[in-house]
């Protein structure tokens, strides 16, 4: 079993304290993590829509345009959020690939 993180025996203050996971372990995390930023998007995408047309019928008050514009805020950085996780689980997986470095070699 590989670790992700591992003890420094020559800390002191660390000898007690060690946490480790698993690479199936972070994973896992990875992935809830990523299935609740997933979900919070798509609540966040549903609201924007709703103010997006309430504002493209010209009936939006100021209140409702300020709301627009902060789930618009909210919503585009949640998409650069799980788009940058989605990159980085990728990564993960590819760099535990023992086949990896053949593989760049080839290209």
């Amino acid at each position: 079993m590989q670790y992700v993180t591992r003890p420094m025996l020559k800390a002191s203050t660390l000898l007690d304290k060690f946490i480790g996971f698993t690479f199936e372990e972070m994973d896992l995390a990875g992935d809830i993590i990523l299935k609740a930023l997933e979900k919070e998007l798509a609540k966040t995408k549903k609201k924007y829509d709703k103010y997006l047309g309430i504002q493209e019928i010209g009936e939006a008050t100021t209140r409702q345009q300020t709301i627009l514009y902060n789930v618009e805020q909210r919503y585009n950085d949640l998409d650069n959020l799980v788009h940058d996780l989605k990159k980085l689980i990728d990564f993960s997986k590819r760099i535990r690939d023992p086949n990896w470095l053949k593989k760049q070699d080839e290209v």
